[in-house]
C-alpha cells in the first residue's frame, strides 16, 4: 500500500509558480496552457487548491487558475471534509481525474456537476453540489460568514449584517414617513372642506357703511357750552375728547 503524501504547511515556497509571473494564471483559457502544464507537475497542487477553496467566497466569481483548476471548475467542486489533512488528501485523489481533461471552454452554458468517487479504502466520496449559491438566503449566508475560519470573512459578515440592519431601519422610517405625509395631506384637505362648509352656514355680517356713524351730540351746542364755561375748543374740526367728556358730565340728560 502506497503511503499518503505528507501535508505541507510551507507549500508556497515549493509551488511550481514560485518566482514566476502569476499573470499567466489569470488569462483566458487559450492563454493559460503553460500555467496548466506547470500546475500539473506541481508538488503542492492540492495544498494550493485547498487554500483557494478556504478563502474564496462560495457563489462569488472565482478568477484565475488555482491548483490547476479554473474558477468554474472550482465552483463545481463538492463539499470537503472539515479537517484540512483529510480535505487535501481528498483533493489529491480528485485532481488526478483532471490530468487528461481539455481546456475549460469560454461558454455561459453550465457544465455538468462532478460526482467523482475516490480510490477504494479512502472512506471519502465527493458528492456533486448544485450551483445554488446565488439563491442562498441572506440569513444562511451571514451565518456561514459568522462561522468562517477566515477573520476577513467574519468581518464581512458583521459589516453586511450592520448594513442590512441600517437598510431595514431606513426602510421602516421611509414607510412611516409616507404614511404620516399621506395622513397629514388628507387632514388638510378635510379641514379645508370643513372651513368652506362653515363659511356657507355662518350668517353674513352686516356691512358698516363708511361715514354712517351717528353722533350723540350737536357740535354747535357743545362749542357754545364750552365758550360759556371758559373751556377752550376749536371753532372748526373735531371736538376734542376732553371737551366732550366734560360736556357729557355736565349734561347727563343729553
Amino acid at each position: 500500500m502506497t503511503a499518503a503524501a505528507p501535508i505541507l504547511t510551507d507549500w508556497h515556497d515549493q509551488a511550481a509558480c514560485a518566482g514566476q509571473d502569476t499573470n499567466r494564471w489569470f488569462g483566458r483559457p487559450h492563454q493559460t496552457q503553460s500555467a496548466l502544464k506547470a500546475c500539473s507537475g506541481c508538488p503542492v497542487r492540492a495544498e494550493c487548491l485547498h487554500d483557494a477553496l478556504t478563502y474564496e467566497i462560495p457563489g462569488a466569481p472565482r478568477y484565475g487558475i488555482r491548483g490547476g483548476l479554473y474558477g468554474r471548475e472550482r465552483n463545481r467542486l463538492p463539499d470537503l471534509p472539515s479537517s484540512a489533512t483529510d480535505a487535501i488528501a481528498a483533493l489529491r485523489e480528485l485532481l488526478a481525474t483532471f490530468d487528461e481533461r481539455t481546456p475549460e471552454p469560454m461558454t455561459t452554458t453550465p457544465a455538468p456537476a462532478l460526482d467523482v468517487p475516490l480510490k477504494a479504502g479512502t472512506g471519502v466520496r465527493l458528492k456533486a453540489v448544485p450551483e445554488d449559491s446565488a439563491s442562498l438566503p441572506v440569513g444562511k449566508l451571514l451565518a456561514w460568514g459568522d462561522q468562517h475560519a477566515d477573520p476577513t470573512v467574519q468581518d464581512q459578515a458583521a459589516r453586511a449584517r450592520d448594513a442590512l440592519a441600517g437598510l431595514r431601519k431606513r426602510h421602516a422610517a421611509d414607510r412611516e414617513l409616507v404614511a404620516v405625509t399621506t395622513e397629514a395631506e388628507e387632514l388638510r384637505k378635510r379641514l379645508a372642506e370643513l372651513e368652506a362648509r362653515e363659511a356657507e352656514l355662518a350668517p353674513s355680517k352686516p356691512k358698516r357703511k363708511r361715514g354712517s356713524y351717528v353722533r350723540d351730540y350737536d357740535t354747535r351746542t357743545v362749542r357754545a357750552w364750552a365758550d360759556a364755561n371758559g373751556i377752550e375748543c376749536a371753532r372748526i374740526g373735531q371736538i376734542p375728547k376732553r371737551v366732550l367728556d366734560a360736556w357729557r358730565a355736565a349734561n347727563p340728560a343729553s
